[in-house]
């Protein structure tokens, strides 16, 4: 009886690991940088070359509304 309470006890404690191990897999593998990045209202254009290198690019603003970037024109 006690041998048996064991073994689904390992079994759900290894079935947990598993699960674990697979997360932390996906939610560690590196993320693509964004081509275009509003910060501060001024909207920053991704480097050409290795790494997350931005540039600011003038005469233009930019904001989020409702998770969409909106570009304008600076005058």
């Amino acid at each position: 009886m006690v041998s048996k309470i064991l073994s689904y006890f390992v079994l759900v404690i290894m079935i947990l690991l598993i699960i674990g191990i697979v997360l932390q897999y996906y939610v560690s593998l590196p993320q693509e940088p964004q081509k275009l990045v509003c910060h501060k209202g001024r909207l920053l254009a991704q480097v050409e070359g290795e790494g997350a290198v931005y540039t600011r690019i003038k005469k233009f603003s930019c904001e989020y509304d409702k998770s969409m970037l909106i570009i304008e024109e600076q005058s």
